[in-house]
Order: structure tokens, then C-alpha cells, then sequence
């Protein structure tokens, strides 16, 4: 009799389970002996879904139920990863006792794995002793165990008393008899780490199913699809056909089994049974439902372009429209989805809350409800709309929606072609999603500005909506980043409603590159495996942070639509081609320009030390990309951001367009484009529009390089110095997407580092543009005439060289370097072409350059030319501030030589002047040509003198204006104070030195100040304070004129008018 029930046994579970003879066989061995010993036992059975373990397991209940062996043919089942919580263990305790007590005699324990370790410790010392001792004393209060704690004996006497509470007190559980069966679905679980090191005095058996290979995988999905069908027919009354292929050698894949088998993710969450179920069954019954078919009526099911349809009465239906996920489907959904891992987290930490929540209300404890907006923050096509719908079904699922609503709108669903109708359109819209979830994409354009009226009103109303419903509704607002933020400003109510900001991030290129994988396949293509590496290149070229237009998922589906029609278009012309195969040719992958560093650089004159720095990072590159070739991995992330010191026209910008072109050939930019600035494109006379200008110029350059010329300009004045604030936050925000090249004079970027600590550290690439030597000038020039068809001869070429030797020793920082090259060649271009116009000559000489045209031009011409002789012309008399004047030129003649052979001077530590002498003695005259050289020079950046006087000076001042704020906006220039000596009389005359010595010492050399005066008062002035003196170290005495210069001044005055 007990063979024949075996006999039974065997046979059902063969019936239903594929390719598991190994494992039936073990269990009905199992079995065999605990029935024959009347015994119950402890079960281990390990394998993945769908194998069969539970199934084998409940035949084997039934049938002893069948043969009345047991009382029920019930399983208890206990989902041990449910408690991983605060009272998670209590509860645990809770639903084990009452499992305990029940009449069944199968407890099925699954994802022990993931158990904590005290209901481990319960279940492995339980399962092998009929009773466990618990360490505490329980009651039991609302169905949840509760300590009975000495310390709270009169809390516990008073609920003892209590009809809701289970008077006595628990401190063991009982296993009654019961057979224990652990259900493993990961075959590499740790049996010994999880029951400890006596596995086998505690378990009776470990059983193991084996995996299914693809064909047995296929029998089990058909078996469910036809299940599933039958189960509905019955149910529903339907009659349902299915386009089954009958072909007898493929009878497991067909149809919409074929599309089951092939969709179907053998590492989600879900079984095969469960993804049938989730994937058709639930969906045709809601179908059946909503559409309200009728009885009797015919249903074909079919699958079409990748998607389930049904058609019925006539009209088609796409499944998926109509599945209402449950929680485990939900999961399988979200987690399918790629990237959002911050939304993934805040649903996860939702569910853990809810679990908390439910928990907390068994144990009689206050709950309490959390706000579910939510604000989906991102660029287009990172999937805020699939994401929302998902969120949707997953909080419905949870069981946190009373209606299970979903409503998509956006502005237009708002807007009423009555005005004065916006707010009941907007409540209607608010009403139709109650009890379900509310998204509006796009919900800045709700209300774009303070002037938007019937955006504030649907704004307003829409508040009263949410605030109304607050427990039975859940908005979600879309839309770029920045534009949100710019809409919750609008209403301070907005951000309070919506406390949970989710960023939806920009793909990673091998996110884009698992996108791409997944739209090649839903339109029936593969991607060639030899084009993983050039798709994740270009999807990392065209994701650059800071841009909201990037398209994310949407680019790769263009990407890959376009390789569709690349492919198809082939595949016409060439049949040997495959037809669902995209290769590389089909993507059309640009070829990176081929770039000779050493060729390039061979036609740049001079800049050694330049040289040597792009030498020395395009090996660095090179040999990177060597290792990556080689399939070397190697973590060297370089910061490219450089600093250009020189002066004028020594190539600064040149060299840059150089880099920019380097670094694109070499696939480092993302675009390539080389941006040229300077202060004007940061700088706004706008208030407080520095920053915003900043940003966007700064944003011009995303994916390239920034150049910024004469960057020290920046750290003039506040304006400059909010501007330096602005870009250091930016590059370090986009420190992968921005190289940064500022240019400028050696000192002034010195000096200009010394703004901000933060600028030095961001800057590790540093090289002097040296001043071009006389051959190097020289053979600019020769270049530059052969470049636009010229030629010298040979008398000359000798007259050239050594005009340059000329110009390079009368130069001054201002002339150029290789700008003066080109106005020398075009003066020169100029000079031999008056020369043949007004001579016949041969054919020859029409583009020769002879030693005729070298001697008929200016040899000292430069960019700016200064003739300190000339100038002088224009004081009558007054040989002193001549004297002056030619002395101060020749200093700064002697320190220019002296730092062109390298040794380095300062002369003084300030240049700041007092002039003194009555009105009308030539001060003013002085000053100006003096102004005029050192512009000329590079001392100061503006030939004008700023002039003020001590009126006005004392007027600002009584105003609380301080002097650092007076003079700070004149940096860079000359400032003349005129009647100076009125100051000593002021009672705070100290008060205003010291703030004056306390400017010049913060900003020395970026200011020259004169003082003007009467002598006796300026003396005194001076001599009041010894810090102030040393801080004016240039004094010039002017002296009344006598008859004799008077009268040549007016001599000169009647020449000039022309009398």
C-alpha cells in the first residue's frame, strides 16, 4: 500500500516538473523513510526558480493528505527577508506562533539568506528540538509578541488586564510535528554560514533541483502560457485562441511563447510563472474586465512588433495597457529600468516605511503618514515619464492608492479658453487623479514669470488642491533642473508641498550603451560586439554635464534608428549581408583626424619651453591610449588647465588653437570648439548680472576649451573678483568637460594667483611665453613675406636680420613680439610697393624686397610707438621736468634690457609721485606724457589720467565712502589728486593716510597715485605720516616761469593756432 502511494507520488510530481528525475528520485527516498519511521523532518531544497520545489512539495502534502498521513493539506509559508526591521523580530516570533499552532504540517521557509541572524538562531535550534526556549517572557498585545520586562510590571499588569491582550506569558515555542522545509532559490547560497557549522546533525537532508537549459526553460513557459489560458476560459467563459505553431520539432517554441521565452529575464525577480502571469495573465483579465466583454465572446492573442495584442469583438487591444502590476511585478519593473538609482532608493526607503508603519499600528503604536509629492528634476530623455508611470504602479501595488489613478497632464490640460475659469479647470484636473497620482511634466511652464496671471492662478489653485487631498493624492512634478527651481520660487507654498526632489541624473555612457542594447532588441536587431567600445565613446562625447538639450536615452534611439536605416539600405544593395545585425559601418563612426604633434610644432618659431610643455602631455596622452589598447586599464585622470605668461604677440592664442586642435584630434573633447575671451564677456555693468554672465560664456565652452586673455584684468575690482568666484565654482563643477587656458602678463598672473587660494591648485600646467629673440623675429618676418608670395635678396636678407636686431633692442613690452613682425612686414609690403609703382622694373623684382625698402621704413616701427622727443615739444621751457622725464624713460629702458638678459630688477617698491608748484607751472602736461610712456610701456593699461580733487575726495568721504572704495575702480590707471595740501587741515587726516597707505600696500603696481599741491603744504602733508613718505618716493618741484619762458610759451601758443 505504502509503495503504491509512492508509486502516486512520484507520478504527479513528474507530471508537472522538467528535467528534475535526479532530485524526484532524492525526495521520494526522503519521504519513503520518514514515512515508514511516522516521522517529520527538516528540509533543505536548493535551485532556481521554477524548478519545481514548491510544486514537488505541495503534491507531497496533498497526497498525504490524500492518504489522511495528515490533518491538512495546507503549507504554511513564511517569507523570512519580510522582517528585516526594528520589530522585525518580534513580528517574526508573532506569525511563527501562530504557524506553530495551526493545524498544518508543512512550515516553508523562504530567503534565508537574507534572515537576520537572531530569527536564524530561533529557526535552525527549533527545527531540530521539538521546543525552543526564548530568552525573554512575551505577551502577546494587538497579535504581536511584546517583552513582559521586570521594568514595566505595572504597564504590563494594567494590559494584562486588557480584552485585547493574551493574559499569559510565552517564553518557549513548540514545533508540534511539523515538516520544515527551507526554499533556496540561488544555488550558491552558504548553507554553513547561515545554519552554522553542525549543518548535518541539525538538517535531515539537502536536496538540489538542477538548472533548466534553454529547451526545458521553453516547455515550462508553454506550460504556463497554456495553464494560464485554460484557467481563463473556465473562469471567464471565454472561447480564446493563441497562435501556436504546430510544428511537432518545435513544439516548446512557438508564437507567443516564442515572445514569453525570449523576453524573459532569467535573473529578475520573478519566476517564469510569475512573469506569464505578469505578462498575461493579469493584463487579459483586467482586459476582459474594463473593455467589459462579454461571455461566450472569442479572444485571439497574438504578438506583433513586440507587444502582446488581443483582438476582440472586432477591436484591438495591447495587453500592457491594461496590467496592473503586484508588488513583486512592480519591482521587476523598476529594477529593469536603467540608471535612476536616487528614485530606486526613495521607493525602496517608501516601501521599508510602510512596512515600519503597518508594523508600528500592530503594535498599538502612533503612525504617521510622510508627504509622497515628489519632484522629478532632470534633462530631456532621462525617463522621468516612464519613471513617474512606474512609481505609479509601484505605489499602487504597495497599497498606499484608494483608486489606483494615474493622470498625465501638462499646462494645456490647465488652461481654459475662459479666463476666469482657470481654477475650476485646474481643481477638475486636481479631482480626476484623486486617489492615484497626478503627473505634470513640464510644470514650470505652469507659471514662467511673477507676471504670468493665469499661471499663478493655476498655481494657486492647484496648492488648494494638493493641500485639500494632502491624504489622497500624490502629485508629481517634471522638468528640467534649473527651470524647477526657478518655478518653486514663484509661490513660497510650492516647496513645502514638495519635499522630495528626485534627480534624475544623465546617463553614463555604458547606461546609454545598455540602453542602446535594449531598443536594437525590442526592433528585432543585435549590436555586432565590436562596436561596444566606438558607441561608448560617442555616447560619452555627447554627454556633457551642464547641457539640458542632451537626449540622453532619446539620442540612442536616434543613434540606433539611424543604423536601422544604414542597415537596411545596405542590406538591399548587398543580400550576403545580415538582416538583423548592426555592425560598425552602419553607425558611421567619424575617423579621428590623423594629428603630427612634431610637424606642427616645426612650424612655430622659437617657444622652447612652450614646446616642450605639449610635447610632454601629448606623450603622456599617446602612451594612455596605448594601454587602453592593449586592454591595460590605468587610472590617470589629468588636469589640463594651463596658464600662458608672456607678453603681447608671443603666441599665447595661437598656441592655444594649437592644444584645442591636439586635444580634439585625440578624442579628448567632447566638441572641440576653442572659446576666446576676455573680461568684456564676463564683466556685467548690469548689477548683479556678473555671475549669471559668467555662467553662460563659461557654458559656451562646454565640451571644448576656454581661453581667457588677460585673466588678471578679473582681479581689478569686485566685479572682476565675483566673476573669479563664479568661474572656480564652475570649473570645478565641470572639471571633466572644460579645460581652462588663462593668458596674460608673468607678474600680472602672479600676482593675479594671489586674488584667490583657490585659483593656483586648479592651474597645475604653467609655461612662459618668452619675448622672440632678433633671428627669431627675423625669421617671422621671412616667413611671413614667402607666406603672402614675396622673396629678399640677398643684400636684403642681411639688411632684415639686422634691422631686427635694431627693433628688439628699442622695444618695450608693448610692441608686440610677433605683431610687430606683421606691421613691420606690412609697413615693409607698403614701402616696395611705392617703390615699383613709381619705377619701371623688370618682372623679376616685382615681388623682391631689396635693402632699398628695408631702409626707407621706420626700423623702431612697433604696435605702439613712443617718441619721448617728440612729446617734449610740447613743454616750453621747464627743463627740469624734461630732465625728469628723459631720466624716467631711461630707467625703465635700462630695466627692460636688463630683464631681457635675464637679470631681474626692482628698481623701487612704489611709483606713486607728489608734484607741488602753483597752477599754470606744467604739472598737468608732465603728467600726461608721463602717463603716455608707461602705458606704452605696460606699466599702467590706460593712457588717460583719472583726475580728482580733494573736494570731491572730501565730499565721498563725509559721505562714508571709504578710499578703498573711491580708487578701487582705477586699477590699472593713473590717478592724479589735485590740491592735495587742503587735506591737512581736515580733523580726520590720519584717518584717511591710514586708509590710503592701507590701499597702495594692498594694491601696489596696480595703481600709480601723484598728489598735487602747494609746496609748503604738501611737505607737510607728506611729513605727517614717515609710512606715507616712503610710499611716495618721486617728488618734482615745479617753478614759477620767469618773463624769459613766458614768453616762449606764448610764442609757441600763437605758432600752434597758426598765427
Amino acid at each position: 500500500m505504502r509503495s503504491l502511494f509512492m508509486d502516486n507520488i512520484k507520478n504527479e510530481i513528474d507530471v508537472k516538473l522538467i528535467g528534475q528525475d535526479l532530485y524526484i528520485k532524492n525526495l521520494i527516498t526522503y519521504i519513503k523513510e520518514k514515512t515508514v519511521k511516522n516521522e517529520k523532518g527538516v528540509l533543505i531544497l536548493v535551485g532556481e526558480k521554477d524548478t519545481g520545489k514548491k510544486t514537488s512539495i505541495r503534491i507531497l502534502i496533498e497526497e498525504m493528505y490524500k492518504e489522511k498521513l495528515i490533518e491538512s493539506d495546507n503549507i504554511n509559508e513564511i517569507n523570512l527577508d519580510t522582517y528585516n526591521f526594528k520589530f522585525g523580530y518580534n513580528a517574526f516570533l508573532s506569525d511563527l506562533h501562530d504557524r506553530l499552532k495551526s493545524k498544518s504540517k508543512c512550515i516553508m521557509f523562504k530567503n534565508i539568506q537574507n534572515a537576520m541572524e537572531d530569527i536564524v538562531h530561533v529557526i535552525s535550534d527549533l527545527c531540530f528540538n521539538s521546543c525552543f526556549n526564548l530568552n525573554e517572557d512575551y505577551i502577546i498585545k494587538n497579535d504581536v509578541f511584546v517583552k513582559a520586562d521586570e521594568e514595566n510590571k505595572e504597564e504590563i499588569n494594567d494590559i494584562l488586564n486588557s480584552e485585547e491582550i493574551h493574559k499569559e506569558k510565552i517564553n518557549q515555542l513548540i514545533c508540534n510535528n511539523k515538516f520544515v522545509v527551507f526554499n533556496c532559490d540561488y544555488n550558491d547560497i552558504n548553507l554553513d554560514k547561515v545554519f552554522g557549522s553542525d549543518l548535518n546533525n541539525k538538517i535531515d537532508k539537502v536536496l538540489y533541483t538542477k538548472d533548466l537549459d534553454k529547451k526545458e526553460r521553453n516547455i515550462v513557459v508553454r506550460r504556463r502560457v497554456i495553464e494560464t489560458i485554460n484557467h481563463i476560459k473556465e473562469e471567464l467563459d471565454l472561447d480564446i485562441m493563441i497562435d501556436l505553431n504546430k510544428d511537432d520539432e518545435n513544439k516548446e517554441y512557438f508564437g507567443i511563447c516564442k515572445y514569453l521565452q525570449e523576453s524573459y529575464k532569467k535573473d529578475s525577480n520573478f519566476g517564469i510563472s510569475e512573469y506569464v502571469k505578469y505578462k498575461l495573465n493579469n493584463p487579459l483579465r483586467n482586459l476582459v474586465i474594463k473593455e467589459e466583454i462579454k461571455s461566450n465572446s472569442r479572444l485571439f492573442i497574438y504578438v506583433e512588433n513586440d507587444e502582446i495584442y488581443c483582438k476582440a469583438n472586432s477591436k484591438v487591444y495591447k495587453l500592457n495597457e491594461y496590467t496592473t502590476p503586484t508588488l513583486e511585478e512592480a519591482r521587476y519593473k523598476l529594477n529593469s529600468i536603467i540608471g535612476i538609482k536616487e528614485l530606486k532608493e526613495f521607493i525602496y526607503n517608501v516601501q521599508n516605511n510602510y512596512k515600519v508603519q503597518n508594523i508600528r499600528e500592530r503594535l498599538g503604536l502612533t503612525t504617521s503618514k510622510i508627504s509622497m509629492n515628489m519632484i522629478f528634476a532632470g534633462n530631456a530623455g532621462t525617463g522621468k515619464t516612464n519613471a513617474a508611470r512606474t512609481t505609479f504602479e509601484y505605489l499602487n501595488a504597495l497599497g498606499l492608492l484608494s483608486r489606483g489613478v494615474f493622470k498625465e497632464v501638462s499646462k494645456a490640460d490647465f488652461v481654459s479658453e475662459n479666463v476666469n475659469e482657470t481654477a475650476k479647470k485646474t481643481m477638475e484636473v486636481v479631482n480626476s487623479a484623486i486617489g492615484g497620482v497626478l503627473f505634470i511634466d513640464e510644470a514650470y511652464s505652469l507659471c514662467e514669470s511673477e507676471e504670468d496671471k493665469v499661471g499663478k492662478e493655476i498655481v494657486d489653485a492647484l496648492l488648494k488642491g494638493i493641500e485639500d487631498n494632502r491624504d489622497d493624492l500624490i502629485v508629481i512634478l517634471a522638468g528640467y533642473e534649473n527651470d524647477i527651481e526657478k518655478f518653486l520660487s514663484i509661490n513660497p507654498g510650492l516647496k513645502s508641498r514638495f519635499p522630495n526632489i528626485i534627480h534624475f541624473e544623465d546617463y553614463t555612457p555604458y547606461e546609454m550603451y545598455a540602453i542602446a542594447l535594449n531598443i536594437a532588441k525590442s526592433k528585432g536587431y543585435k549590436i555586432a560586439d565590436n562596436v561596444e567600445d566606438d558607441l561608448i565613446d560617442l555616447f560619452a562625447k555627447n554627454q556633457i554635464s551642464g547641457k539640458n538639450d542632451l537626449g540622453n536615452a532619446r539620442f540612442v534611439r536616434n543613434i540606433i534608428e539611424n543604423a536601422i536605416m544604414d542597415a537596411s539600405r545596405k542590406y538591399l544593395q548587398d543580400k550576403q549581408k545580415k538582416i538583423d545585425l548592426l555592425e560598425a559601418h552602419n553607425f558611421n563612426f567619424k575617423v579621428k583626424a590623423k594629428f603630427n604633434l612634431e610637424e606642427r610644432l616645426n612650424d612655430i618659431i622659437g617657444l622652447e619651453e612652450v614646446k616642450n610643455l605639449l610635447r610632454s602631455q601629448y606623450k603622456l596622452i599617446v602612451a594612455q591610449e596605448k594601454r587602453k589598447s592593449v586592454g591595460v586599464e590605468t587610472k590617470i585622470e589629468q588636469n589640463l588647465n594651463m596658464v600662458f605668461a608672456g607678453n603681447p604677440g608671443t603666441g599665447k592664442t595661437s598656441i592655444a588653437r594649437l592644444v584645442a586642435e591636439m586635444l580634439n584630434s585625440m578624442g579628448l573633447l567632447k566638441i572641440g570648439q576653442l572659446v576666446e575671451t576676455d573680461r568684456s564677456n564676463f564683466v556685467s555693468e548690469i548689477p548683479g548680472q556678473t555671475s549669471k554672465k559668467t555662467e553662460e560664456t563659461f557654458k559656451e565652452a562646454i565640451g571644448g576649451i576656454l581661453f581667457i586673455d588677460e585673466a588678471y584684468t578679473l582681479a581689478y575690482d569686485p566685479l572682476g573678483r565675483e566673476a573669479i568666484e563664479t568661474l572656480l565654482k564652475l570649473i570645478e563643477d565641470y572639471s571633466k568637460d572644460v579645460i581652462v587656458i588663462l593668458a596674460g602678463y608673468e607678474k600680472e598672473m602672479e600676482d593675479f594667483f594671489d586674488v584667490n587660494i583657490g585659483l593656483r591648485s586648479r592651474f597645475p600646467l604653467w609655461t612662459n611665453f618668452e619675448d622672440y629673440k632678433p633671428d627669431e623675429l627675423s625669421e617671422m618676418a621671412i616667413k611671413l613675406l614667402e607666406s603672402k608670395g614675396f622673396k629678399l635678396s640677398k643684400n636684403g636678407y642681411t639688411s632684415l636680420k639686422k634691422s631686427f636686431v635694431d627693433i628688439y633692442e628699442n622695444a618695450d613690452i608693448q610692441s608686440g613680439n610677433g605683431r610687430l613682425v606683421r606691421n613691420y612686414v606690412e609697413n615693409l609690403i607698403r614701402s616696395q610697393s611705392i617703390r615699383i609703382a613709381e619705377s619701371d622694373i623688370s618682372v623679376y623684382e616685382m615681388n623682391l624686397i631689396t635693402t632699398k625698402d628695408i631702409d626707407n621704413i621706420n626700423e623702431f616701427t612697433s604696435a605702439n610707438d613712443f617718441n619721448l622727443e617728440e612729446k617734449l615739444k610740447k613743454i616750453a621751457a621747464n627743463e627740469r621736468a624734461k630732465d625728469f622725464l628723459r631720466n624716467q624713460y631711461k630707467i625703465i629702458k635700462t630695466k627692460e634690457k636688463r630683464e631681457k638678459l635675464g637679470i631681474k630688477s626692482q628698481l623701487s617698491k612704489y611709483s606713486n609721485m607728489v608734484f607741488t608748484g602753483n597752477s599754470g607751472t606744467g604739472k598737468k602736461t608732465t603728467l600726461k606724457i608721463l602717463s603716455s610712456m608707461y602705458y606704452n610701456v605696460g606699466l599702467i593699461k590706460s593712457k588717460n589720467i583719472v583726475e580728482m580733487d580733494e573736494i570731491e575726495i572730501t565730499s565721498l568721504l563725509d559721505g562714508g565712502v571709504q578710499i578703498e572704495d573711491i580708487l578701487k575702480d582705477y586699477l590699472g590707471k593713473m590717478v592724479l589728486i589735485d590740491k592735495a595740501h587742503l587735506f591737512i587741515d581736515k580733523y580726520n587726516k590720519n584717518e584717511m593716510i591710514s586708509s590710503l597707505i592701507k590701499f597702495i600696500d594692498k594694491n601696489n603696481n596696480k595703481i600709480i597715485i601723484v598728489l598735487c599741491g602747494e609746496k609748503e603744504g604738501m611737505r607737510e602733508l607728506v611729513l605727517s605720516n614717515p609710512s606715507l613718505s616712503c610710499r611716495f618716493p618721486i617728488w618734482l618741484d615745479f617753478q614759477d616761469y620767469n618773463k624769459d619762458e613766458l614768453f616762449e610759451i606764448a610764442i609757441n601758443l600763437i605758432n600752434y593756432r597758426g598765427y
